[in-house]
């Protein structure tokens, strides 16, 4: 029903469009991917970075030195057991480990010695800092609302400020009101696309949530703003009234609803859209929407609706008066 690669768009609050290519990249986000395995799944340094380096598509190397830099991760070796370890290999050894890591080996073995523990490319056994457990503690509430229920559609980084402003708030009302900001972006844009899809997404959540009533609401949205694409008059080329998702939400959602409840909550919808102009009026809209409900071929709903407005060369935009307004 909730078809995911049919809106694999990400939404962004601060570009419309033109997203910097690492903006979907969170040193949050990939620290945490880090830690977690580490500290829950018994997994060993070297492995949870390897995961972050697939996921991420991140250097090896600058991930270590970050965790390092950052004390997430700290060296078992004190530097006696590293001096150690340096006296059991003799000098050509040591240069050939340079050699091996691209580094100058020329010089006396004191420089040499120096190059190596500064590349700390002996004594390398670290563990997870207690650094990473606070992270941990203080991230995994953020990171899972974001994972759960935002990952696939938005950005970390703007989730994350916005979490930080409204973390007192109670979880369930978290994604939804930053759901809800790029709704009212979209609204205010008057961006069809990002309109709907907000909303697409929304709905899903109440889905996901069990919440069939909020779950309407957002379906007959869509259903009433797709069907009058009053924001996109001037490119209605391949417009579908009614979409697909949209159809099988609502054959869903009238197993759980009488067909009189779902027409009074359109009712109730459509009016508080408050249009100006119309292209697809309420009366029709209404039938339309009857005619989802009792499973007519989608394929013929929208041929209907193409041939009588969105490709008709004659059609003419209303305004809203008292008699379309009510045009039942």
């Amino acid at each position: 029903m909730f078809d995911d690669n049919s809106y694999l768009e990400k939404f962004s609050l601060k570009y419309s469009e033109n997203v910097p290519k690492d903006y979907d990249i969170s040193e949050i986000q990939f620290t945490y991917d880090f830690v977690f395995p580490v500290l829950k799944q018994g997994a060993g340094i070297d492995e949870a970075i390897g995961g972050v380096v697939k996921e991420y598509k991140l250097s090896e190397d600058y991930l270590r030195e970050y965790f390092i830099e950052n004390k997430y991760i700290l060296n078992k070796a004190k530097m006696k057991d590293i001096s150690a370890q340096l006296n059991e290999y003799n000098t050509k050894t040591l240069k050939k480990i340079l050699k091996s890591h691209g580094i100058k080996a020329s010089g006396k073995r004191e420089k040499i010695e120096k190059r190596i523990i500064d590349n700390k490319l002996i004594g390398n056994e670290y563990y997870l800092s207690s650094k990473s457990k606070v992270f941990y503690k203080n991230k995994k509430r953020r990171i899972r609302i974001f994972n759960q229920y935002l990952s696939n559609h938005y950005y970390f980084n703007e989730f994350n400020e916005f979490y930080m402003d409204n973390y007192r708030k109670k979880e369930a009302n978290i994604p939804i009101e930053f759901i809800n900001i790029h709704i009212r972006k979209a609204i205010d844009e008057k961006n069809h696309e990002s309109y709907v899809l907000n909303n697409q997404v929304m709905a899903e959540h109440f889905f996901k949530k069990e919440n069939n009533r909020k779950m309407l609401v957002h379906v007959l949205k869509n259903y009433c703003m797709n069907i009058n694409p009053i924001w996109k008059i001037n490119d209605l080329e391949d417009h579908n009234g009614v979409l697909l998702e949209t159809y099988e939400n609502l054959v869903f959602l009238h197993d759980n609803f009488s067909k009189n409840t779902i027409i009074n909550t359109f009712y109730f919808i459509w009016d508080s859209f408050d249009f100006e102009k119309i292209i697809v009026t309420k009366y029709d809209a209404y039938r339309i929407l009857k005619d989802i409900l009792n499973l007519k071929n989608i394929d013929k709903i929208n041929s209907d609706l193409n041939n009588r407005f969105y490709e008709n060369e004659d059609l003419k935009i209303k305004r809203i008066t008292q008699k379309t307004l009510f045009d039942f």
